[in-house]
């Protein structure tokens, strides 16, 4: 078995200048150790947006990437062989940004969150933004009513980071990441990462800072504070 790889989670969010997330992507696809990797994007989170994958195709290709292959699952209509195909071929797997929740909804639904997890475990190097990103740690929050907090419940993401993240929620002082460690309990932590930010991650839990740190909070006692 191969050793899993770190996965590698984008925070994005810098709207005004969004080419200026293409040297970290050229970083991270370094770490496939080849000319113009191909890449398999996932964009469960934006609904198969088209316009979302135009504008990452073009910044992965500015990165580095070779073939970036649009594989459609935000649907009811997928070939799941011919997508675990494409999944297996990948030498990078990348997850777009848009809704955690509807993201994972899909993913589960056509029973393909087991398997991303299993060739995480083979050595699948995976990177992601925005929500993306959010999907590759343990949980994410969601309400019956968002005007509401008492209506919130956490969900299942990917798991391949023992860990919470949110990313470039500074404006709203990381809310859901707080509600999210809050509903988890005391012992939990989470990490959010800053507009224009990057970690790295594993399955032991290590997160390390690549571009700009990350803030770790910590639910102490039913206290979510900066730990």
């Amino acid at each position: 078995m191969k050793e899993s790889k770190p996965v590698f989670l984008l925070a994005g969010g810098n709207f005004h200048n969004p080419e200026s997330i293409v040297p970290s992507m050229a970083r991270v696809l370094q770490e496939c150790g080849k000319q113009k990797p191909y890449v398999v994007y996932l964009g469960v989170a934006s609904g198969d947006d088209v316009d979302f994958f135009r504008h990452f195709q073009t910044l992965l290709q500015a990165a580095g990437a070779g073939e970036v292959n649009f594989l459609r699952l935000a649907g009811q209509r997928v070939d799941l062989s011919a997508a675990k195909q494409a999944l297996e071929a990948a030498d990078a797997i990348f997850l777009s940004g848009g809704e955690v929740e509807d993201g994972m909804r899909w993913l589960v639904q056509h029973g393909l969150a087991g398997f991303l997890k299993e060739l995480y475990g083979r050595g699948k190097l995976f990177f992601g933004v925005s929500a993306g990103s959010i999907m590759m740690g343990t949980h994410w929050v969601r309400w019956e009513n968002p005007q509401d907090d008492a209506t919130a419940e956490l969900f299942d993401c990917l798991g391949f980071v023992p860990t919470v993240f949110d990313t470039h929620a500074e404006d709203e002082d990381w809310k859901e990441l707080k509600l999210a460690l809050k509903l988890q309990g005391p012992g939990s932590r989470g990490y959010a990462i800053p507009s224009g930010g990057m970690v790295c991650g594993d399955s032991s839990g290590k997160v390390v800072a690549l571009e700009k740190a990350p803030i770790c909070y910590g639910n102490q006692e039913g206290r979510v504070q900066k730990v």
